[in-house]
Protein backbone atom coordinates (compact mmCIF):
# COMPACT_ATOMS: atom_id res chain seq x y z
CA UNK A 1 0.00 0.00 0.00
CA UNK A 2 2.50 2.38 1.06
CA UNK A 3 4.61 1.64 -1.91
CA UNK A 4 1.75 2.45 -4.21
CA UNK A 5 1.38 5.68 -2.91
CA UNK A 6 4.98 6.54 -3.24
CA UNK A 7 5.33 5.06 -7.13
CA UNK A 8 2.13 8.11 -7.08
CA UNK A 9 4.60 10.96 -5.87
CA UNK A 10 7.10 9.86 -8.06
CA UNK A 11 5.43 9.18 -11.28
CA UNK A 12 3.48 12.98 -10.52
CA UNK A 13 6.69 14.60 -9.60
CA UNK A 14 8.35 13.61 -13.39
CA UNK A 15 5.18 14.69 -14.89
CA UNK A 16 5.92 17.97 -13.83
CA UNK A 17 7.51 20.91 -15.74
CA UNK A 18 10.94 22.19 -15.47
CA UNK A 19 11.71 19.70 -12.36
CA UNK A 20 15.12 20.44 -11.21
CA UNK A 21 17.71 18.09 -9.61
CA UNK A 22 18.16 20.41 -6.91
CA UNK A 23 14.38 19.62 -5.75
CA UNK A 24 13.71 20.79 -2.28
CA UNK A 25 13.26 17.61 -0.03
CA UNK A 26 12.23 17.28 3.70
CA UNK A 27 9.96 15.95 6.14
CA UNK A 28 7.03 17.01 8.64
CA UNK A 29 5.33 16.26 11.71
CA UNK A 30 1.68 17.23 11.96
CA UNK A 31 -0.93 17.29 14.45
CA UNK A 32 -4.74 16.91 12.77
CA UNK A 33 -8.44 17.39 14.09
CA UNK A 34 -10.36 14.96 11.39
CA UNK A 35 -14.60 14.85 11.62
CA UNK A 36 -15.73 11.66 9.86
CA UNK A 37 -19.41 10.17 8.49
CA UNK A 38 -19.31 6.62 10.41
CA UNK A 39 -22.91 6.38 8.97
CA UNK A 40 -23.54 2.63 9.41
CA UNK A 41 -21.21 2.69 12.17
CA UNK A 42 -22.82 4.98 14.21
CA UNK A 43 -26.09 3.53 13.25
CA UNK A 44 -24.92 -0.27 14.76
CA UNK A 45 -24.24 1.76 18.20
CA UNK A 46 -27.54 3.27 18.14
CA UNK A 47 -29.24 0.12 17.34
CA UNK A 48 -27.51 -1.24 20.73
CA UNK A 49 -28.66 1.55 22.94
CA UNK A 50 -32.45 0.93 21.74
CA UNK A 51 -32.18 -2.78 21.74
CA UNK A 52 -29.89 -3.82 24.27
CA UNK A 53 -29.80 -0.82 26.67
CA UNK A 54 -26.20 0.27 26.27
CA UNK A 55 -24.44 4.01 26.26
CA UNK A 56 -22.46 4.13 23.05
CA UNK A 57 -21.76 8.38 21.99
CA UNK A 58 -21.44 8.31 18.19
CA UNK A 59 -18.16 8.34 16.62
CA UNK A 60 -18.13 11.76 14.74
CA UNK A 61 -14.21 13.04 15.26
CA UNK A 62 -11.19 12.41 16.56
CA UNK A 63 -7.18 14.02 16.97
CA UNK A 64 -4.40 12.36 15.57
CA UNK A 65 -0.79 13.20 14.20
CA UNK A 66 1.38 11.94 11.51
CA UNK A 67 4.26 12.15 9.36
CA UNK A 68 5.05 12.79 5.56
CA UNK A 69 7.46 13.31 3.28
CA UNK A 70 7.63 16.54 1.04
CA UNK A 71 9.23 17.53 -1.84
CA UNK A 72 9.42 20.62 -4.00
CA UNK A 73 10.41 20.11 -7.69
CA UNK A 74 9.91 23.70 -8.22
CA UNK A 75 9.00 26.80 -6.21
CA UNK A 76 5.29 26.39 -7.10
CA UNK A 77 4.44 23.00 -7.10
CA UNK A 78 5.35 20.41 -3.46
CA UNK A 79 4.40 17.14 -3.75
CA UNK A 80 4.14 14.87 -0.10
CA UNK A 81 3.92 11.47 0.51
CA UNK A 82 2.34 10.99 4.36
CA UNK A 83 0.89 8.50 7.12
CA UNK A 84 -1.73 9.01 9.30
CA UNK A 85 -3.20 6.78 11.69
CA UNK A 86 -6.87 7.38 12.79
CA UNK A 87 -8.22 6.19 16.15
CA UNK A 88 -11.67 6.21 16.67
CA UNK A 89 -13.87 4.62 19.01
CA UNK A 90 -16.53 4.30 21.70
CA UNK A 91 -17.47 2.10 24.82
CA UNK A 92 -20.18 1.36 27.03
CA UNK A 93 -18.87 1.64 30.46
CA UNK A 94 -21.51 -0.27 32.16
CA UNK A 95 -20.29 -3.34 30.08
CA UNK A 96 -16.85 -2.23 29.13
CA UNK A 97 -17.54 -3.19 25.41
CA UNK A 98 -15.59 -1.01 23.13
CA UNK A 99 -15.96 -0.75 19.68
CA UNK A 100 -13.03 1.40 17.40
CA UNK A 101 -12.76 1.35 13.74
CA UNK A 102 -9.27 2.52 13.88
CA UNK A 103 -7.32 2.57 10.30
CA UNK A 104 -4.07 3.33 9.13
CA UNK A 105 -3.99 5.81 6.07
CA UNK A 106 -1.45 6.39 3.35
CA UNK A 107 -1.62 9.54 1.30
CA UNK A 108 -0.11 11.26 -1.81
CA UNK A 109 -1.17 14.78 -2.51
CA UNK A 110 -0.18 17.49 -5.34
CA UNK A 111 -0.32 21.12 -4.49
CA UNK A 112 0.11 24.37 -6.25
CA UNK A 113 1.01 27.24 -3.85
CA UNK A 114 0.78 30.33 -5.75
CA UNK A 115 3.99 32.93 -6.38
CA UNK A 116 5.01 34.65 -3.33
CA UNK A 117 7.49 36.90 -2.60
CA UNK A 118 6.45 36.90 1.18
CA UNK A 119 7.77 34.09 3.59
CA UNK A 120 3.87 32.97 3.42
CA UNK A 121 2.65 30.54 0.95
CA UNK A 122 -0.75 29.36 -0.13
CA UNK A 123 -1.95 27.33 -2.49
CA UNK A 124 -4.51 23.92 -3.12
CA UNK A 125 -4.28 20.34 -3.65
CA UNK A 126 -5.45 17.06 -3.80
CA UNK A 127 -5.01 13.20 -3.57
CA UNK A 128 -5.10 10.03 -2.72
CA UNK A 129 -5.10 7.89 0.00
CA UNK A 130 -4.88 4.01 1.08
CA UNK A 131 -6.87 3.21 4.14
CA UNK A 132 -6.41 -0.15 6.09
CA UNK A 133 -9.13 -0.66 8.51
CA UNK A 134 -7.40 -2.06 11.78
CA UNK A 135 -9.93 -1.88 14.53
CA UNK A 136 -12.11 -4.46 16.56
CA UNK A 137 -14.99 -4.60 18.94
CA UNK A 138 -14.09 -5.87 22.83
CA UNK A 139 -16.01 -7.42 25.61
CA UNK A 140 -14.90 -9.35 28.47
CA UNK A 141 -11.44 -10.23 27.31
CA UNK A 142 -12.96 -11.37 23.82
CA UNK A 143 -12.72 -9.34 20.67
CA UNK A 144 -13.56 -9.45 17.43
CA UNK A 145 -11.27 -7.70 14.67
CA UNK A 146 -12.78 -5.14 12.45
CA UNK A 147 -11.05 -5.23 8.55
CA UNK A 148 -11.13 -3.60 5.42
CA UNK A 149 -9.13 -1.44 2.92
CA UNK A 150 -9.99 0.70 0.51
CA UNK A 151 -8.90 4.17 -2.08
CA UNK A 152 -9.67 7.54 -0.38
CA UNK A 153 -9.23 11.09 -2.05
CA UNK A 154 -8.92 14.46 -0.57
CA UNK A 155 -8.49 18.33 -1.87
CA UNK A 156 -7.00 20.93 0.46
CA UNK A 157 -6.32 24.68 1.04
CA UNK A 158 -2.68 24.25 2.83
CA UNK A 159 0.00 26.92 3.64
CA UNK A 160 3.64 27.16 4.18
CA UNK A 161 5.58 30.11 6.24
CA UNK A 162 9.60 29.74 6.31
CA UNK A 163 10.58 30.93 9.56
CA UNK A 164 14.32 30.12 9.20
CA UNK A 165 16.42 28.75 6.35
CA UNK A 166 15.36 24.78 6.02
CA UNK A 167 12.33 25.34 8.64
CA UNK A 168 8.33 25.96 7.97
CA UNK A 169 5.36 26.01 9.78
CA UNK A 170 2.80 24.07 8.01
CA UNK A 171 -0.88 23.87 7.83
CA UNK A 172 -4.28 22.40 5.71
CA UNK A 173 -7.98 22.54 5.54
CA UNK A 174 -10.05 20.25 3.80
CA UNK A 175 -12.46 17.22 2.75
CA UNK A 176 -11.99 13.74 2.97
CA UNK A 177 -13.93 11.16 0.37
CA UNK A 178 -12.93 7.52 2.52
CA UNK A 179 -15.89 5.19 2.54
CA UNK A 180 -14.53 2.14 3.13
CA UNK A 181 -16.39 -1.15 3.27
CA UNK A 182 -15.73 -3.35 6.43
CA UNK A 183 -15.26 -7.30 5.21
CA UNK A 184 -17.48 -9.45 5.78
CA UNK A 185 -20.05 -7.38 6.91
CA UNK A 186 -22.48 -7.42 4.42
CA UNK A 187 -21.62 -3.91 2.86
CA UNK A 188 -21.60 -2.33 6.09
CA UNK A 189 -18.97 0.63 5.93
CA UNK A 190 -16.76 2.63 8.03
CA UNK A 191 -16.74 6.29 6.57
CA UNK A 192 -13.92 8.20 7.00
CA UNK A 193 -15.12 10.67 4.75
CA UNK A 194 -15.06 14.62 6.52
CA UNK A 195 -13.26 17.42 7.43
CA UNK A 196 -9.35 17.61 7.59
CA UNK A 197 -7.51 20.03 9.75
CA UNK A 198 -4.16 20.01 10.01
CA UNK A 199 -0.62 21.90 11.51
CA UNK A 200 2.26 21.15 11.80
CA UNK A 201 6.47 22.12 11.13
CA UNK A 202 8.40 20.76 8.24
CA UNK A 203 12.28 20.42 8.05
CA UNK A 204 14.38 20.83 4.66
CA UNK A 205 17.64 19.52 3.12
CA UNK A 206 20.11 21.64 2.44
CA UNK A 207 19.67 22.41 -1.48
CA UNK A 208 22.66 21.95 -3.12
CA UNK A 209 24.47 24.79 -5.22
CA UNK A 210 24.33 24.55 -8.80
Amino acid sequence: MRGAVLAVVAVACLAIPGVSSAAKVGGEVFGAFNTHGMSDVNDALEASNLGAGTNFDDIKSGLTGGLAVRVWPTGTWMLSAGWEPLFLESTDDATSTTLNVDAQSFQATLAYFIPSMTPAKFGFGGGLGMYNIAGEQSSGGLSVDIEGSGVGFHLMGVTEMTVSPGFAVTGGLGWRWADIEIDDAAGQTADYSGVMARVGLSFYLPTPTP
